[in-house]
């Protein structure tokens, strides 16, 4: 067992803060020596100096950050800490330890400094020029000790920073609970994202919103905070200077000298789609046979790729396997602006978000969100569009190739011809071409992959994807496209209209044991009857399966139907869907074989997802029935609601690590897996925090 550091010795002795020390500063403070001078020796005689710190405004041209500080705060009361993520890093539970995390206490040093990032974005599809860390406040970098990958800790909520604008740099209690316990339980499902660490409450700290609300800090934590708002900005500055050295960054530190971005295939693979849309694919075949015939070809074009078109190529490739996640599993962003986007593919600055309750895919969690942009069938467009943004903020990097890069980056590339800038134009629209399909491949074939994993199906997809070669690529597209064909997009089709809770339905089915049918549909006086009903249960509610049936018993008497508002043909209608996708399914997944099956399934079938309405229990519970508790700081508030959602969260697969014995009740309300039915289903949250 690996002994654990205090926090101060942990900083002393391993950390560091590689943004500040690879990138520019704003002039304000150009330096740590001169920030560590404003405030430890200014604080009592140069006033104005120390308010750099906190003082909204426009930041120098080529900066990337600005130093800054956490607001000093009347109170502190740290309410959960991720045990978990301690666990990360061996560190110690003390006094230092929560003080830190919360913002109670900074450390400094030589090299070590808080900091806040500059960056811009694509808001709802309008370009925001300098937005910024807000009320975000970098700390230090520490390596975690599985992957020995460094991780920047900061805390949100920190309060006014230079990129504040006319906001007040505090978040909410509400949506800090709502985005500590998401991030964790996202990371325990498998779908990458941000971590938290520990959820400070700030008695006497209000902030106004729709009310005045009680106030708190997250410490959170991830190996990097660069999105692609950071790469919007140097093109709206017209900067190449301050895109060059942020994009030497994330090769360097982040994707570790570029090593992360070997192992890919030829790009060239890609310079077909092997996943066109339905209405446009037989324009693509014929323009992809006139091509063939004139002997057009992107191999030769794109003969070798540039260390920046590796780095854009890696960012896709990410995003494109976290926007798969999201899809299979039904998490609902809310708010996928480019600034909200990681380089990383990390799922990051929760805002509004929910799990879908149901199946809808028009659903958006976001109630400001009244044009449907980032709904959950949007997503994965949106992300891609975000991307053609990143695209043309990095085109004067993937442009230029061999001498005329290498000019470039020495600053010696002055003038570009007319032949030269059509050709630089070409390379930036094939590449962005072939990553695209590259995108669709990426999203479709992990999609594919994790929705049979769902369904207990094996199919065998990994070797494929996982290789360079062009054979085993199209077999994989090809198994995918099958699959999504044959299964999952027939399976949606149902549960959109059955309306039954999506997540349950594949706990449901693979615990399921019995036969799936107990009559030939030929034999059976309606096809109700051809099916076991427990199997039925798994695809309806109580009350839909009553009137199913209700009607059964009324043909099989030989009575007359009377069907007034189109309900019982409109379950007759999915009956025949499910009898056709059962038999399909059944192809690949044969009950002869349904321990393989349930094994398979369980792996990625959570027994648990925090709902929107029972995040909203717990911080009503808060809120609301301890609302002079949050108000004093010496008072004791009763944080096992908290506690509970936590363990169930981070241990979605496992109840062993629920703690049976804290607050049973709320256990058997959250994780009820039958079709409920209710108005506290699929909510939606402002983007107010």
């Amino acid at each position: 067992m690996n002994e654990r550091s205090t926090i101060i010795n942990a900083l002393k002795n391993s950390a560091t803060s590689r943004f500040i020390k690879r990138l520019t500063p704003d002039t304000s403070l150009s330096s740590v020596a001169e920030a560590l001078n404003a405030v430890q020796q200014h604080s009592a005689t140069d006033p104005v100096r120390l308010k750099l710190f906190h003082t909204p405004r426009m930041v120098s041209q080529g900066a990337h950050f600005a130093f800054s500080l956490p607001t000093k705060k009347p109170h502190y009361k740290p309410l959960l800490l991720s045990h978990k993520a301690l666990d990360e890093f061996s560190l110690k539970q003390d006094r230092d330890l929560e003080k830190i995390l919360a913002g109670e206490k900074v450390y400094f040093s030589d090299d070590i400094f808080p900091y806040s990032m500059v960056y811009s974005g694509f808001q709802f599809g309008s370009f925001a020029a300098q937005l910024g860390d807000g009320r975000v406040v970098n700390l230090f970098d520490l390596k975690d000790k599985s992957d020995g990958q460094w991780q920047t800790f900061q805390l949100k909520g920190a309060g006014l920073t230079p990129f504040s604008r006319f906001a007040d740099g505090k978040a909410v209690l509400r949506s800090s609970i709502r985005e500590f316990i998401m991030s964790e339980a996202l990371h325990s499902i498998g779908i990458p994202s941000t971590r938290a660490m520990q959820l400070t409450l700030l008695p006497g700290t209000k902030a106004q919103r729709r009310t005045q609300e009680p106030c708190a800090v997250v410490c959170r934590f991830a190996p990097s905070w660069i999105r692609l708002g950071n790469f919007n900005l140097f093109r709206w500055r017209h900067d190449l200077e301050g895109l060059i050295k942020l994009s030497d960054y994330c090769i360097d530190e982040v994707f570790d000298g570029g090593k992360q971005f070997e192992g890919k295939p030829d790009l060239n693979v890609f310079k077909s789609d092997l996943f066109p849309d339905k209405e446009q694919k037989i324009d693509q075949q014929v323009e992809q046979d006139e091509n063939d015939e004139q002997g057009a070809s992107l191999d030769g074009e794109i003969s070798a790729l540039s260390k920046y078109d590796k780095f854009f190529r890696h960012v896709v490739t990410l995003n494109a396997n976290t926007v798969a996640h999201w899809q299979a599993y039904g998490f609902a962003n809310g708010v996928l602006n480019t600034d909200n986007t990681s380089i990383m593919g990390l799922t990051m600055d929760y805002g509004p978000f929910a799990f879908l309750d149901k199946f809808d895919p028009s659903f958006t969690p976001n109630h400001d969100d009244t044009s449907n942009r980032y709904s959950f069938a949007n997503q994965p467009s949106i992300i891609w569009w975000n991307l053609q943004q990143f695209a043309k903020d990095l085109a004067c990097l993937m442009g230029p190739e061999g001498r005329d890069l290498e000019s470039l980056l020495k600053g010696e590339l002055n003038e570009v011809d007319d032949a030269l800038e059509k050709t630089m134009i070409e390379r930036v629209q094939k590449l962005v071409e072939l990553n695209a399909n590259e995108y669709k491949y990426v999203f479709t074939t992990r999609y594919a992959q994790l929705m049979s994993q769902r369904l207990g199906v094996d199919l065998d997809l990994a070797t494929c994807m996982s290789s360079p070669k062009r054979e085993d690529i199209e077999r994989a597209a090809e198994k995918a496209r099958e699959f999504c064909t044959a299964i999952v997009e027939p399976l949606l089709d149902v549960l959109k209209i059955t309306n039954i809770d999506y997540n349950n339905f594949f706990i449901h089915l693979q615990n399921y044991r019995g036969p799936f049918f107990v009559k030939d549909k030929t034999e059976a006086t309606t096809l109700f009857a051809a099916f076991d009903q427990e199997y039925l249960q798994i695809f309806f509610n109580a009350s839909q399966l009553d009137q199913m049936g209700e009607h059964e018993k009324t043909i099989a008497a030989g009575k007359k139907v009377f069907d007034t508002d189109g309900e019982v043909r409109l379950l007759d209608e999915n009956l025949e869907k499910i009898y056709d996708w059962t038999q399909d399914y059944l192809a690949l997944a044969p009950p002869t074989n349904a321990t393989a099956r349930t094994s398979l399934a369980k792996k990625s079938n959570p027994l648990f997802v925090p709902r929107s309405w029972v995040l909203e229990e717990v911080v009503d519970d808060l809120m609301y029935n301890q609302r002079d508790g949050l108000r004093d700081p010496a008072s004791t508030l009763d944080t096992s609601a908290l506690k509970k959602l936590y363990l169930m969260s981070v241990n979605p697969y496992d109840r062993a690590g629920w703690d049976a014995a804290l607050r049973p009740e709320l256990e058997q309300k959250w994780a009820d897996l039958s079709h409920q039915e209710g108005a506290k289903f699929m909510k939606q949250a402002s983007c107010s925090s």
